[in-house]
């Protein structure tokens, strides 16, 4: 019999047809949901201007791209791995229906143990403090949680993790080739990970925390209004905020201009 997994994974784009959210998306991501949590006027404005590239995206970047490499694969070879081998590690797309959304979102890496998933890793970098997670950031990750859940496969005990890396501090060559390895074998092993952040000389910082489906209907039941046009967007109340935010000087609501 054909796990239920596998058959909607398949068929994921049929269900990017099904809807049409806030300003003519087909699906919300898991990211976007993240950055409600900062902002929803940024997330607005990102839809009226587009992405407007900042030298902190281009640095996550390329830290995600050195860190996380993985070799190429055909969905039908994944699928047959994640069913068959002991250990997987993978990226890959996901998509599925909850609390009247459609959810979509790519995690930075899930590690499967005998077919089931037991970590989703997320990697993010700050030039501020490692050991601060954001709500946003948390957000994000228990959402992958749920795409992983709602897709069908049995995430009792799975772990997010969510690793943040300081731009403040450069890690060598040798710490980045080693990273996913490394962070993989510390997660199946149940290794404690502060022994993995003092190998990267203190600017990285994981945080771990257990995936709840409760916690993320309750994520999604405070931020579907938006995409469901039930209410206008909200705007953050901290000026950092909007200094940080590259739409400042077009954002209506914005607490600082250029």
């Amino acid at each position: 019999m054909t796990r239920a997994w596998k058959k909607n994974l398949a068929s994921l784009p049929s269900l990017l047809e099904k809807k049409e959210f806030r300003n003519g998306v087909r699906a919300v991501s898991a990211s976007s949901i993240g950055t409600q949590y900062f902002c929803e006027m940024k997330l607005d404005q990102s839809y009226i201007h587009g992405d407007i590239e900042t030298e902190e995206k281009t640095e996550g970047d390329v830290l995600h791209e050195e860190l996380l490499a993985m070799e190429p694969t055909t969905q039908k070879t994944l699928l047959e791995d994640i069913e068959k081998r002991r250990i997987v590690v993978a990226s890959f797309p996901l998509a599925a229906e909850a609390e009247g959304l459609i959810l979509i979102g790519v995690p930075d890496a899930v590690i499967f143990q005998s077919g089931k998933p037991t970590h989703i890793v997320e990697l993010k970098t700050t030039r501020g403090s490692a050991s601060i997670l954001y709500d946003g950031q948390r957000a994000q990750a228990i959402i992958y949680g749920l795409l992983l859940d709602q897709v069908g496969f049995d995430c009792t005990g799975l772990n997010l993790v969510v690793v943040k890396f300081s731009r403040q501090t450069p890690i060598s060559g040798q710490q980045k080739s080693q990273f996913l390895d490394a962070l993989t074998s510390a997660l199946i092993s149940n290794k404690s990970l502060t022994a993995l952040a003092s190998k990267a000389d203190g600017n990285v910082v994981p945080h771990s925390f257990p995936y709840r489906k409760a916690e993320a209907v309750g994520i999604l039941n405070s931020t579907r209004g938006f995409w469901l046009n039930q209410r206008e967007a909200r705007a953050t109340s901290n000026p950092n905020k909007c200094r940080a935010c590259e739409f400042r000087s077009v954002c209506p609501s914005s607490l600082a201009r250029d």
